[in-house]
């Protein structure tokens, strides 16, 4: 069985393929596109997946679509029809994302050349479905607690369940309008970042402010733990019935103040309000975990949607929460929508539940021999490894900033150690100089580490395994004097463990740098600037190395490095 599924017409498009009940690729549309969190119809990333799987469309047997535009349609009228005759600007400020959605089956068959002689099903899968799925099905679990939480899927926006086998079933609903995602993206708009994008900036700059906001941000959320409910206070927002541009009312701006313009500079009273959302951001995450743990009696909690991402939530649920394992894949935004509802598909069609995630290496990869014809394209200077992990350790020691482009590329936000720019993690001052220097972003946004997975317990206060950079850990204190430049302001760190099964080549350059300097840890960004996907392909890595402040680059088997990083070892390693 071919299944392919994809998700299109909000934002982080994206595409991914199943071929008997194993997972061969997955892609955002933005890694190809290169238009960032773009939403456009995933026409490259789902090519990309046909060429992976080594299948043309018409091989396909199910195809399937993120969402269900017909499932809320009368829950729509009847909340437009309740809000007239203010709701008629939620219809306009919506028709360009939702309303393609019920011609995307047709724009579907036209781009991929098929007819109805085709074999191939289409199917619409509920949108928190597809996210519970691709969270529950992949899991290690046989049974698990599921929470989902996002701005809005249908009309869902948040989903508490139960999964056991190949069932999932459901247990609560919240609906529109009361949604924390919706709650998290207006205050990051009013703090001059962007909705769906700048939501783990406001995550950051919270560890800056005070406490001062909390109690009056808690009048805006009420929390009900004994049903597993919260509600907004709504005369705070305007989103609910003008739609997205129309973000916090007047009565939010007299408590809280004016909101901030982009680019101005930041206030302390911003880092309070960002405090506050946080704080109460997890209170409600954390009640509802608890009134799951209460329903399903697992020990065993599996995490989903775009409020998933907040590392910070994730870890005080792993930490203070009643589940002894939490598992949470890494495109645990719309882009894990297409895993989910590729595993739907399949598992709703006779397939097996034999999938198990053991990483998010599903992009595209690069021979050796298209790399060379890269560095030869772009004229630069370049020589061959013999043992590229020890080389990069020894340049990182030795305080070079390193692009380390291997192997297929991440699905999911994090760069997770084949897109990635690498440093060393203990000086203080080298975060400043790689959000300056490199990266052109705001000073206040810290950078994460990857530790050996074995030795994650030597260095942050859990063992908890965090192979998607998306949980948060404390430093431990005694080695925050090693770990400088990937300490928090508040102490934390959002962590990515490496195993040596799963990514042997950079697990190697880690422990090669602990040879170097007895710190099993490097500092790890995602290889982009500011504004820019993760870069895809051998000409986009070498663009962004020659057009920032990264020393060197170590590409496939290839090195390249500017004169001012040049040292004394042309040679490198040897295996």
């Amino acid at each position: 069985m071919i299944t392919l599924a994809f998700n299109c017409y909000a934002h982080d498009a994206s595409a991914a393929i199943m071929r008997d009940g194993r997972l061969v690729a997955c892609a955002e549309e933005e890694r190809f596109s290169r238009v960032k969190h773009t939403g456009d119809f995933p026409s490259q990333a789902i090519r990309y997946c046909l060429r992976e799987a080594g299948v043309s469309a018409r091989d396909l047997d199910h195809v399937c679509y993120y969402w269900n535009p017909f499932l809320s349609l009368p829950q729509q009228a009847w909340y437009i029809g309740r809000n007239l005759p203010r709701s008629l600007q939620l219809v306009w400020n919506r028709e360009d994302r939702y309303f393609p959605m019920f011609r995307v089956k047709q724009r579907f068959w036209r781009e991929l050349g098929l007819t109805r002689a085709d074999k191939a099903r289409f199917h619409y899968a509920n949108h928190h479905l597809a996210h519970a799925a691709s969270a529950f099905y992949p899991s290690p679990f046989e049974e698990a607690a599921v929470m989902t939480l996002d701005a809005a899927g249908e009309w869902t926006t948040s989903w508490l369940g139960y999964g056991r086998g190949k069932t999932l079933s459901p247990i609560k609903e919240i609906c529109f309008p009361h949604s924390l995602g919706m709650l998290y993206g207006a205050v990051t708009e009013y703090l001059g970042f962007k909705f769906a994008s700048g939501e783990g900036k406001v995550m950051g700059l919270a560890s800056y402010g005070r406490p001062a906001l909390v109690d009056e941000f808690r009048k805006i959320v009420a929390i009900d733990e004994a049903n597993g409910d919260f509600r907004l206070d709504l005369s705070y927002f305007e989103w609910q019935v003008k739609g997205h541009g129309h973000w916090v009312s007047d009565k939010f701006h007299r408590i809280f103040g004016p909101g901030r313009v982009a680019e101005a500079e930041i206030e302390d009273r911003h880092a309070d309000v960002a405090y506050a959302l946080q704080a109460v951001t997890e209170e409600t995450a954390l009640a509802l975990a608890r009134y799951l743990k209460t329903r399903t009696g697992s020990d065993n909690l599996c995490l989903a949607g775009g409020v998933a991402l907040n590392a910070v939530i994730n870890g005080r649920i792993l930490k203070e929460g009643p589940f002894g394992q939490v598992f949470i894949q890494p495109a645990a935004n719309d882009p894990g929508t297409a895993i989910g509802a590729a595993l739907l598909t399949h598992v709703g069609n006779g397939g097996g539940r034999d999938y198990r995630m053991e990483d998010a290496y599903w992009g595209p990869q690069f021979s050796n021999e298209e790399i060379e014809q890269a560095l030869k394209a772009a004229g630069v200077e370049y020589r061959r490894l013999e043992n590229a992990p020890a080389e990069a350790a020894r340049l990182l020691a030795a305080d070079r900033i390193v692009a380390w482009f291997q192997g297929r590329m991440e699905c999911g936000p994090r760069a997770l150690g084949n897109r990635s720019i690498l440093s060393d993690p203990r000086t203080a001052g080298k975060k400043d100089i790689l959000n300056a220097r490199v990266k052109h972003r705001e000073g206040f946004r810290p950078f994460a580490p990857s530790v050996l997975e074995e030795k994650v317990g030597e260095c942050f206060d859990s063992s908890h395994p965090s192979p998607y950079m998306i949980l948060v850990y404390n430093v431990l204190p005694e080695k925050r004097h090693d770990l400088e430049a990937i300490t928090h302001v508040d102490g934390t760190a959002r962590v990515q463990t490496v195993s040596r099964k799963t990514n042997p080549r950079y697990y190697r350059l880690i422990e090669e740098f602990e040879k170097h300097t007895g710190v099993p840890v490097v500092l790890n960004t995602s290889f982009n600037v500011r504004g820019q996907p993760i870069v895809c392909t051998p000409a986009e890595a070498i663009d962004c190395y020659l057009g920032t402040g990264i020393d060197a680059l170590v590409i496939g088997d290839f090195l390249t490095m500017k004169e001012t990083a040049a040292d004394t070892n042309p040679e490198g390693g040897s295996e």
